[in-house]
């Protein structure tokens, strides 16, 4: 599934900002459409729909606000996430049903837990994990999905049949996958449901039919790592 998303801030560099950290954030996952004049977000909704929203409050002749009360006539649910430099709007804002209200300047530190919030909210990771590879888009179920490889931004999606390759930050990873996946290494996150053993410092996993890999796990995360995944295990057994 693929997001379509509205961006509406009449500074252009704002719009291009937020706009590229979503792009850094998962380049596969949004469709973003900006405008520079709300009133022609508001025209746009005659014939668009959009699942999430990025509004400067402030503009010359028209506030975010009003352009929320549009929104919210026809869609309640779908996440309002306002830009400003004021505090003070905060309670109108949220009047409207905001989802999430970014304070100026506008950075990855902020933009990226507000998408985290808000993907979780739509559920898009409900029952697959959504990518592109080799510029076609795949929609992969978790059961199949055996682990994740990353090496920097690459991210190498191992199934029984398959290896995968997409482009995705670690913490984007991360909240785009379910409860049954345990990161523990730097590069590696397996899926607890095919786990065959588990030593100090290596996770066993069935790729095929008697056929098994070792993974390491790494001192960073060797605690943290054997508890989730002794308890998912039980959780499944």
């Amino acid at each position: 599934m693929v997001l379509k998303v509205a961006i509406c801030d009449d500074v252009s560099v704002n719009a291009k900002t937020i706009e590229d950290l979503m792009l850094e954030y998962d380049s596969a996952l949004f469709e973003i459409d900006i405008y520079f004049n709300p009133l022609r977000l508001i025209e746009s909704l005659k014939d668009n729909t959009y699942d999430m929203y990025f509004l400067d409050i402030e503009f010359p002749n028209l506030s975010g606000i009003e352009i929320a009360e549009t929104i919210r006539e026809n869609n309640y649910t779908c996440p309002i996430i306002f830009i400003t430099s004021f505090k003070e709007y905060m309670e109108k804002a949220f009047k409207v049903n905001t989802f999430d209200y970014i304070l100026k300047p506008i950075t990855k530190n902020k933009v990226f837990p507000a998408l985290n919030r808000a993907i979780k909210y739509l559920d898009l990771n409900a029952s697959k994990f959504m990518f592109t590879f080799n510029k076609a888009f795949y929609s992969l179920p978790f059961s199949e999905i055996v682990y994740f490889e990353k090496d920097k931004r690459k991210v190498f999606i191992h199934t029984p049949s398959d290896v995968y390759e997409t482009l995705l930050h670690t913490k984007a990873l991360l909240s785009k996958i379910n409860e049954n996946f345990v990161q523990v290494h730097t590069s590696f996150i397996v899926n607890v449901r095919y786990v065959k053993q588990i030593s100090n410092n290596t996770v066993t996993v069935n790729i095929r039919d008697k056929q098994t890999i070792e993974i390491p796990i790494s001192r960073k995360f060797k605690d943290n790592a054997r508890e989730q995944i002794l308890m998912r295990l039980r959780d499944i057994i």
